[in-house]
């Protein structure tokens, strides 16, 4: 099983995880802490904020309430939280285990309201599923609020996506002149994810339609859906789509910086043809696949023969016969993709979640205008190198 996109339980904890000052008690066994963990601390790991109450075979037989109301209590101590999520994963289920009436119980004992549920074990359903419950939870919470004037949440960044920080900055970067960025969902802190009916506009990553279709329902806000902005073009089309809506004329600002990073890109013309007519193949999630597509054939020439949404996808066996059955030479994906990559001898990006082979701390993001320049000397020194050493 694929653990990025097969279990409900990672869809929910990616979700709650992301808000800034919350903390996540999983009610499963240590295999689901570890996991979520891994995914998470290759880029946040100074920013743990998860415990587990670690089911062993003892509460398999006798249940596992009694280290439940114990986790709570231990969750309480250790961290001063905002908001405390409780995600259940398969065993709990199995077992049935009435984790409500414990959440409930404790809660009225110590006074306190700050502590939600999310039943999402792994076989039931996939991560999209577990996404929905944790973003419909989080918006039941939300109550209307005065609208702000040329004002948009920026919807479906997640605080485990690989260098969401630097593509963030990027991001706000060319949009700062123009419009208030109300809220970035979920990764925020909860009080400005409750100040998410203030905007004026949606902009929600493709493959997260359904959030926008939830806050439309429940605040009447419109919404527009945006491929993350790779490369010039891609950063052009993401600007002038969200400018438009809200009927803004695109700044100064950002022409001025187009024209820099073009200038960029034309020194490096010779490198860029070595490029053209190169069989690629890209996989990833929706809001990345289609974006990081348009980069790579407008502005480097590449040919993307293999264009795979992992999370609809889900069979790695179908993925690798379609891969290996293509004739591309390089692949851009998560870190579940290096073996491919490492059994066809051919170069490997990673740019998409989960990526627990490598660091991210600096603010070389490759989105937006900015990102250009890092993205594409990635893109260089990676197939450089296996030129240089003959691989293909």
């Amino acid at each position: 099983m694929n653990c990025d996109n097969e279990c409900r339980l990672f869809g929910a904890y990616r979700v709650v995880i992301s808000i800034k000052d919350s903390v996540i008690l999983i009610h499963s066994t240590v295999g689901c802490n570890w996991g979520t963990l891994a995914f998470h601390m290759a880029s946040k790991i100074n920013d743990i904020r998860q415990t587990s109450t670690v089911i062993y075979e003892e509460e398999i037989v006798n249940g596992g309430e009694k280290i439940l109301e114990e986790a709570l209590e231990n969750t309480v101590k250790l961290y001063e939280a905002k908001i405390i999520y409780v995600i259940t994963g398969c065993i709990p289920e199995i077992i049935n285990d009435d984790t409500r009436e414990v959440i409930g119980r404790f809660k009225q004992k110590n006074n306190l309201d700050n502590i939600f549920l999310l039943n999402e074990p792994g076989f039931n359903d996939g991560a999209i599923r577990g996404k929905e419950s944790a973003f419909k939870l989080l918006i039941n919470e939300m109550i209307p609020r005065e609208i702000i004037n040329n004002s948009i949440n920026l919807i479906g960044f997640f605080s485990d996506d690989y260098k969401v920080d630097s593509d963030l900055i990027n991001i706000e970067n060319m949009l700062k002149d123009s419009v208030y960025i109300n809220s970035i969902f979920p990764y925020d802190n909860y009080e400005n994810i409750m100040k998410v009916p203030s905007a004026m506009l949606n902009v929600v990553l493709d493959g997260l339609e359904f959030v926008g279709e939830m806050l439309k329902e429940k605040f009447g806000t419109p919404y527009i859906t945006v491929s993350y902005p790779y490369g010039i073009e891609g950063s052009r089309g993401f600007i002038n789509k969200i400018l438009s809506s809200l009927s803004i004329e695109i700044p100064k600002s950002f022409h001025e910086e187009e024209v820099t990073a073009l200038e960029l890109i034309n020194k490096l013309h010779p490198f860029i043809e070595t490029f053209r007519g190169m069989p690629v193949a890209i996989l990833g999630d929706k809001a990345r696949i289609y974006g990081l597509k348009k980069f790579l054939e407008i502005e480097l020439g590449m040919v993307v023969e293999v264009l795979i949404d992992t999370e609809q996808k889900k069979d790695r066996e179908v993925i690798r016969d379609e891969v290996v059955g293509s004739n591309s030479i390089m692949i851009f994906g998560s870190s579940f993709e290096r073996g491919l990559a490492d059994e066809l001898d051919i170069p490997f990006m990673q740019y998409t979640y989960p990526v627990f082979d490598k660091i991210s701390i600096s603010k070389s993001g490759y989105a937006g205008v900015e990102g250009v320049t890092f993205l594409f000397e990635d893109i260089l020194n990676l197939t450089y190198f296996y030129m240089l050493n003959s691989k293909y």
